[in-house]
């Protein structure tokens, strides 16, 4: 409900703005507008209550302010004097100079243009004044106008020129004088802004800011775009639609194309793109006169534009003289069909580049097929007769190798019957020859049993030997005073020999 609201109230804002020819926050903040929202005031008293609104605002705005609040649905911009709230009714009522002054300013602030010829002027360091009269009756307007707005209006005011001034009236309280407060200034008639569109494009064009190798070329892959036109008409939709399916991510900035507002809305659109990552700045319009696309004309902008950070890209329609914002641009086309068009021009060549390569991919292809038909046909003719004496070897090898091992079956019963019997007769046999190498092995036992030195060890028997090594059998082996060794069954016993006795 609150969100349904507060872009109810901000439409109207927008809308309000734009009619009086100023920026939005100049007609009311966002921090007011949600402040409303909050508050949801229905009175003066309370709207007056709410931070950003006075007794001026609340006189020029309320009526439309409550209409949105309490839902009535007729709201329209167009400024409301609720001049029943301005005097009061009573007869003794009376007011100073300065709140006299206050009232009739608010009856008589709204925004409106004036056509005239400029009879004086006076610059100075920060605004200017001039005067501007009427050439049929002769009735002259006093003006005012800050430095930063008539730079940005990019027209040279000069005595004799007829321009139209957009502004509110108002009475300067110091000197009760009634002041016409410009906030843009434009040429009348064809014939000076042809002139005007001349000199600056000389001046422009000594300055270097036309010249081809200044301008920069447009990526031949574009994917972000940063797009500056009005939100409104079929221009923007044009643009999309022509701007074809390839990925591309388009940031679009809102600007008025036409009126005097148009160039600040320009400026400050090129202005946002600079701290963007996009590729592109296109900024298109359809078709105009020269009346029609003066912001286009605009040496602020056209400066803006030489001295962008990324390309830019311009696709205004003319009649007959380029807008001095397409001489400068990188790039310029007649429509802004045509920059969609150019933008997706890389993109769709390498398209049709891979549509072209896919048909010869394929055309080769079908080439050497059509090429290697006949001898793949007759290699295959070949395998396939191949293949058959292979299958009739293999069915003589696989009746082979049946009747084979139909032998081999055959064979291996005979051989286990042969070996089964064969079996028998062995183990006969063997068992003889087993039994007789048992007698004989127990007769070598007892054979070995009986001349054993260990065992004759047992029976008291022992071995002489000597200390060196060698057995001792017989007194020739030792003599007087050698060391012996006599082993019995239970250990040796070390000796020397005193006396030899032969027997």
């Amino acid at each position: 409900m609150k969100r349904s609201l507060l872009k109810k109230l901000q439409k109207w804002r927008d809308d309000t703005a734009r009619k009086e020819g100023v920026e939005s926050y100049r007609v009311l903040s966002n921090n007011t507008l949600e402040e409303i929202v909050e508050v949801k005031p229905t009175t003066d008293v309370e709207l007056l209550k709410i931070k950003g609104i006075k007794e001026k605002k609340c006189t020029r705005y309320g009526n439309d302010i409550i209409a949105i609040v309490t839902g009535v649905d007729d709201v329209t911009t167009e400024n409301t004097i609720r001049n029943d709230s301005l005097f009061s009714s009573g007869k003794d009522r009376h007011y100073s100079v300065g709140e006299y002054l206050d009232i009739l300013n608010e009856c008589i602030a709204e925004n409106a243009r004036v056509v005239g010829e400029v009879s004086s002027i006076d610059f100075k360091d920060n605004y200017l004044f001039f005067t501007m009269k009427d050439k049929q009756d002769g009735s002259m307007l006093k003006c005012f106008m800050w430095a930063r707005d008539y730079k940005m209006c990019g027209v040279n005011i000069e005595e004799g020129l007829e321009i139209i001034a957009g502004g509110v009236p108002e009475i300067y309280k110091p000197t009760g004088n009634l002041t016409f407060r410009a906030r843009g200034v434009e040429l009348v008639g064809e014939g000076a802004l042809k002139k005007a569109y001349e000199k600056l494009k000389i001046k422009l064009s000594r300055e270097g800011l036309f010249a081809p190798e200044r301008k920069r070329s447009i990526p031949e892959f574009p994917e972000r775009i940063g797009l500056i036109t009005s939100a409104t008409g079929a221009v923007i939709h044009d643009f999309q639609s022509n701007l074809g399916h390839y990925g591309y991510h388009v940031e679009f900035f809102n600007s008025r194309v036409e009126g005097q507002s148009a160039a600040r809305d320009l400026l400050v659109g090129i202005t946002y793109f600079q701290d963007k990552d996009v590729d592109v700045i296109v900024i298109i319009r359809g078709g105009g006169s020269i009346e029609s696309l003066q912001a286009f004309n605009n040496e602020m902008v056209v400066r803006a534009i030489t001295a962008s950070t990324a390309p830019v890209m311009c696709g205004i329609g003319h009649d007959k003289d380029i807008p001095l914002a397409s001489l400068a641009a990188d790039v310029a086309v007649s429509t802004p069909t045509a920059a969609a068009v150019l933008l997706g021009r890389g993109w769709e060549g390498a398209l049709n580049d891979l549509r072209v390569f896919e048909r010869e991919m394929i055309s080769a292809f079908e080439r050497v097929l059509d090429l290697h038909r006949g001898r793949i046909e007759r290699s295959a003719a070949i395998i396939k007769e191949l293949l058959g004496g292979i299958v009739k070897t293999v069915d003589r090898f696989y009746y082979d190798l049946e009747t084979a091992l139909a032998n081999i079956k055959y064979n291996l019963e005979y051989i286990k019957r042969s070996v089964l019997e064969n079996s028998v007769r062995l183990v006969h046999e063997w068992s003889g020859m087993l039994r007789r190498a048992g007698d004989r092995v127990t007769t070598a036992e007892k054979v070995i049993s009986s001349v054993d030195p260990k065992r004759q060890l047992k029976l008291g028997y022992s071995i002489v030997s000597k200390k060196e090594g060698g057995i001792i059998s017989s007194v020739r082996d030792v003599a007087v005073g050698g060391n012996i060794v006599i082993q019995v069954v239970d250990g040796t016993i070390d000796s020397r020999v005193e006396a030899i006795k032969i027997i």
